[in-house]
C-alpha cells in the first residue's frame, strides 16, 4: 500500500450495448426472411393440394366417360362433394363437354370464364368447337371429349384443369 490508496484494477469483458444492438437486427431480419419463405411455402402447398384435387377429380371424370357405353356419353357438369380435409374448404366444380364425330376439339379462349359466378365457363361451350374432323372414311364414330374441373381461390379468381381425349365407338 502506498500512502493509503489502493489501486483498483478492473477488466470488463462483453458486449457493449451497440454490439448487442447490431446483433438483435442481424437475428430480426434473418427471422423475418425465414417467415416470409415459410408464408411461401405453406401457400404453394395449399395451390399444389387445390391442382391435384382438381386434377384427379377431372381424370376420374374422363376415365368415366371414356368406359360408359358410346352412346350415353353426353355432355354435362356436377359439384363433387368431397370432405374438407380433402378439399382444403374448396368448392370445385367439374364440367364436361362431349361432340359427336370430331377427333380434336379447339382450344377455348381461356381455361377458366372471367366471371366469378361461373368459374367453370358455362359460356365457353360454344367456344368450343371441333378442330380436326375424323376421316370421312372412318367405320367407327369418334366423340370428342373435354371435362374440366375449376374453382376459385380465396381472392376469387377461377382456376382450372382441363383434358382432353378421344372415344371411339
Amino acid at each position: 500500500m502506498d500512502g493509503g490508496k489502493m489501486k483498483h484494477e478492473i477488466e470488463q469483458s462483453g458486449f457493449t450495448l451497440v454490439e448487442v444492438m447490431v446483433a438483435l437486427v442481424v437475428l430480426i431480419a434473418g427471422m423475418l426472411g425465414v417467415m416470409g419463405m415459410q408464408y411461401m411455402a405453406v401457400h404453394g402447398n395449399s395451390v399444389s393440394r387445390k391442382m391435384s384435387v382438381a386434377t384427379a377429380l377431372g381424370q376420374t371424370q374422363m376415365e368415366m366417360l371414356i368406359a360408359a357405353p358410346f352412346a350415353s356419353v353426353v355432355s354435362g357438369s356436377d359439384t363433387p362433394v368431397l370432405d374438407s380435409s380433402t378439399s382444403g374448404g374448396v368448392v370445385f366444380q367439374r364440367r364436361w363437354w362431349v361432340r359427336t364425330n370430331c377427333a380434336v376439339l379447339a382450344l377455348g379462349l381461356n381455361d377458366a370464364s372471367d366471371d366469378p359466378a361461373d368459374p367453370c365457363g358455362a359460356a365457353l361451350a360454344a367456344a368450343d368447337v371441333c378442330q380436326v374432323n375424323p376421316d370421312p372414311l372412318a367405320v367407327s364414330p369418334v366423340l370428342a371429349i373435354r371435362v374440366r374441373t375449376c374453382w376459385l381461390d380465396k381472392y376469387n379468381n377461377p382456376h382450372a384443369v382441363t383434358f382432353n381425349d378421344a372415344k371411339r365407338q
